[in-house]
Parts: C-alpha cells; sequence; structure tokens
C-alpha cells in the first residue's frame, strides 16, 4: 500500500454523533476515512476512537470491515477502512426497490453471522448489532462495522449500550450481561431483514425498549414459505433469557443448514414455474437470430469461411490478471483472512499533529502515523 501522505478525501458520505466519514482515495485505492468530530483532548470523547482501533487492528475475518491504518487529518485523529461501495444493510432492505430473493437474504444472514461469531471466539462483544452497521461490498456481501462502542469479555459492561430497538433486554434493565446480547440484536436484525420492516416500527426507540424489557413483546413472526425455517431460529435468539438463547457458533451451523435449503427450495420452485409469455418472447428471438445468423452463413463464399476458420483455431494471448495493490507489510493473521493486513499499532505516545487540511473536499496531506493512540 501506498504511504498515508497519499492518502485524499473525495467526499463526506455519512455523520454520526462523534465522527465524520470520507470516501477517500489512498493511491489507487478506494477507502473509507472515519474522522473523528469532537475535541481529542476529552477523555470521552476519544475513548471510543481509541477502543475501535485497538479491537479492529486485531481482527481479521472476510465479514468484518478492515482497518487499512490510522492517521491525523486536520488535527483530528482518523481511522483509515476499507470502502464498501454498496452501502448499508438497512438502506438495502428499507431504502431501495431492489428484489431480495430468499438466497441473498439467506447468504446475508449467514455472512453476518459468521462475523459476529468471529467476534465472540476472538473475546469482542459488538454491542450495536443492528442493519446500519452492516455494509456491504461491490458484490454484495455483507461486512460488520462500526466497532465505536465494542469491548472485550469481562464481568461488568455499561448498561443501556446500543440502540433501543435491537438492545437485549438484560442490557435494558441495567442488569448484567455477556456476549449473549449480541445474539439477541442478530434475532432482532434476522426479523428485519426477513420481513424487509423496521422493528416496532410505530413506536419510539424508549416505547420499543420498554416493550421488550418490561411487556417482552416481539415483532410478530409472519416469513413466506422459502424464508419459513428462520422463525424458530429467530424466536430462540430473541429468548428473554440470555441462558435461552443458541451461542452464534451454532447459529452459523443452523444458518448453513437452512440456507442449503433455501438455495434448494427456491430452486425446485423456479424449476416447477411454467415459462413466461417473457421467456417465450426471448425463446423466440433466440431463435430468429440463429436463423438469420445461418442464412449468412449459407451465403457467404467458402473461401472467406475457410480463413475464418483457421483465425479461431490460431493460440489465443493469455489474458494479463490485474494489477493489484500490495498489501500493507505486517503479519498475516489468521487463516481466512483478508488480502490487506493493517499496520499494527505502535508503542505508547502521542500521534504526530499535521498541518490542517484545505477545506475543499479532497486534500492532499495527511498525517502519518508516528506512535500509539494516546492512552486513557
Amino acid at each position: 500500500m501506498p504511504p498515508l501522505t497519499d492518502l485524499q478525501l473525495v467526499e463526506a458520505v455519512g455523520e454520526g454523533s462523534g465522527s465524520k466519514v470520507w470516501r477517500g482515495s489512498w493511491g489507487h485505492v478506494r477507502v473509507a476515512v472515519k474522522v473523528l468530530k469532537v475535541n481529542p483532548s476529552r477523555k470521552e470523547a476519544l475513548r471510543g476512537f481509541v477502543q475501535e482501533a485497538t479491537i479492529l487492528s486485531q481482527l481479521r475475518h472476510p465479514a468484518i470491515c478492515t482497518l487499512l491504518g490510522t492517521c491525523v487529518l486536520q488535527a483530528m485523529p482518523a481511522l483509515v477502512l476499507e470502502f464498501m461501495s454498496g452501502g448499508s444493510l438497512f438502506d438495502l432492505l428499507h431504502n431501495s426497490q431492489a428484489t431480495l430473493t430468499p438466497p441473498l437474504l439467506s447468504r446475508l444472514a449467514l455472512e453476518v453471522a459468521c462475523g459476529v461469531n468471529y467476534l465472540h471466539e476472538h473475546s469482542v462483544i459488538h454491542r450495536d448489532i443492528k442493519s446500519a452497521n452492516v455494509l456491504l461490498d461491490d458484490r454484495m456481501h455483507a461486512k460488520v462495522s462500526d466497532f465505536g462502542i465494542s469491548t472485550t469479555f469481562g464481568p461488568e459492561h455499561t448498561a443501556e449500550t446500543g440502540t433501543y430497538r435491537c438492545m437485549a433486554p438484560e442490557v435494558i434493565t441495567h442488569q448484567r450481561y455477556d456476549h449473549h446480547c449480541d445474539v439477541f440484536s442478530f434475532g432482532v436484525l434476522l426479523w428485519e431483514m426477513t420481513h424487509r420492516q423496521i422493528p416496532f416500527g410505530r413506536d419510539s426507540g424508549l416505547q420499543a425498549a420498554f416493550a421488550v424489557a418490561v411487556e417482552r413483546r416481539r415483532p410478530l413472526i409472519k416469513l413466506p414459505p422459502l424464508l419459513d425455517p428462520f422463525g424458530e431460529l429467530i424466536t430462540r435468539a430473541w429468548s428473554h433469557e440470555a441462558t435461552g438463547r443458541p451461542s452464534m457458533r451454532s447459529i452459523v451451523v443452523e444458518i448453513m443448514v437452512i440456507d442449503a435449503k433455501v438455495k434448494a427450495d427456491c430452486g425446485a420452485a423456479l424449476r416447477a414455474q411454467p415459462p413466461t409469455q417473457h421467456a417465450a418472447n426471448a425463446a423466440q428471438a433466440q431463435a430468429a437470430q440463429a436463423a438469420q445468423a445461418a442464412q449468412a452463413a449459407q451465403a457467404m463464399p467458402a473461401q472467406p469461411l475457410m480463413a475464418a476458420s483457421q483465425q479461431m483455431q490460431q493460440p489465443q494471448q493469455p489474458l494479463r490478471p490485474a494489477m493489484v495493490p500490495a498489501a500493507v507489510p505486517g503479519p498475516v493473521a489468521a487463516a481466512g483472512s483478508v488480502g490487506v493486513v493493517a499496520p499494527a499499532l505502535p508503542a505508547a505516545g502521542m500521534m504526530s499533529s499535521v498541518p490542517a487540511l484545505p477545506s475543499s473536499a479532497t486534500s492532499q496531506s495527511a498525517g502519518l502515523m508516528a506512535g500509539n493512540l494516546p492512552s486513557l
């Protein structure tokens, strides 16, 4: 990868309470740059950034958004992440007119489950699993993102952390909780994906939290036949008691079985359907084109036909593989990791400051990581 001095900001693509996300370029690579908005001298404001950078620097998985590096922009700490051109799963579900087939939804569910299971296997609790924090690449593959409020396994965790509509009842009611809170949130996400509706969409976030934690209500499960196998899994995943929820590892296994069944049932349903008028018209058009080609071939002189045949038999030049950017130097992570390896965070120290970027949307200047993130 090129040096971080080649990092350029192109346009703002998102903004949250504590950070702003830019689409950028790093040499020939498109990246996302997440810049802290608030004053980094405030420890509370900086804590989430430090936590996210620390956790992401230790994770490598195809279903986890990859950290490529850290830098300082306009005197603000920033994370350089892989760019996910497909947008968020939330937008795909609720702001898109695209037809989402059962096999696609099943595959996306399996990819998110694999990502969350990987987190738990590495003692990380995400604490905000929801459709807005699942991003899609240009091939419609899902990756878990936004680790600003994530934490590691431990005896005590902050209450009411996450998004009310997806929050586990023990988190809402200030009880002790563990990684099973992610399982509850995944169950809500699975319902949202299979119904293409926002959970408790007519209620406010606080009303939804009250319904879940106090009234023990859940959204109504009403699935189409091809997605019906997900119903029982959703019910167990959002069980009120954390001990009644399955582990993410077992959920991955279950969804693998469901995914295979969904694909088989969908294929059988397609084969059982009579050909549509559109398909019949397409077949007629292809037949007409074939007849025209045959007539043209019969009308051609023999010599050009022989020349064309000889030309087709000549060996073709092999296709050259596309050049890809080199990986960032660093140790290769565990098997199943993605190709780009993020630089490890150096020893304790402060990140260097750099001249402020111009006010335009693009910039030619970026700060190199000259030390570790500030200790808190």
